[in-house]
């Protein structure tokens, strides 16, 4: 299983807010305004477990 890894996708004034896990493509927020926007995305991504996503392979007829 490859490694997750978190990247910041969107930023507002220089401040990230929105994250997502690349192996997993999970969301993560944060609130610009409340001053503590990296830190939330942080530890949403840190508390979150990836999900398996299904093979999106056609099933040979």
């Amino acid at each position: 299983m490859p490694k997750r890894n978190l990247r910041i996708v969107k930023r507002v004034r220089n401040v990230p807010v929105l994250g997502i896990c690349e192996q997993c493509n999970a969301q993560f927020s944060g609130d610009p305004n409340r001053g503590n926007a990296q830190s939330a995305i942080q530890e949403q991504f840190n508390a979150h477990k990836c999900e398996k996503k299904a093979d999106a392979q056609p099933t040979p007829v």
